[in-house]
């Protein structure tokens, strides 16, 4: 083989393949098969090349897309696990909606949130829970069902 000739290691035409088109080039130039000839080997080989450049392109666009695709599985899985705390706060602060709990619990690896016996029969007695800053720290205790917490009231 010719020094001009002699594939790279990347290159993707298999050794065996560029020395018939070596020996087509040089010892049979003048002799030509039924499409079948250095020029036509050639042509071939560059558009193998070609194609072997549109798959590395092609590969590195998946490459990319697959990375985009996982960070933004990720992102959703923590937006989703944002959810279900809130719901679960939210849930906490309307005991009354003992099925919101329940789907809570189903969504998520915690205990479902045990539903007063006053709710049980589906009316509530007093007015509805106040919000309060306990129900958005995540290490506070919510308070066990049943139980008043007093709070101090601005005066």
């Amino acid at each position: 083989m010719s020094p001009a000739t002699v594939p790279s290691p990347d290159d993707p035409v298999p050794a065996q393949v560029s020395g018939v088109i070596e020996l087509f080039a040089t010892q049979l130039a003048k002799v030509a098969f039924p499409e079948v000839d250095a020029g036509s080997l050639r042509r071939q080989a560059d558009e193998l090349r070609a194609e072997a450049k549109a798959v590395v392109r092609a590969r590195e666009a998946l490459d990319a897309a697959l990375a985009s695709f996982a960070t933004r599985r990720v992102a959703l899985g923590e937006t989703a696990a944002r959810a279900i705390a809130y719901a679960r706060i939210y849930s906490q602060a309307h005991p009354d909606r003992a099925a919101l709990a329940t789907a809570i619990a189903a969504l998520s690896e915690t205990k479902p949130v045990a539903v007063a016996s006053a709710t049980a029969t589906g009316k509530r007695r007093g007015r509805p829970p106040r919000r309060s800053p306990e129900l958005f720290d995540a290490n506070a205790e919510p308070p066990p069902p049943g139980e008043r917490v007093e709070r101090d009231e601005p005066a």
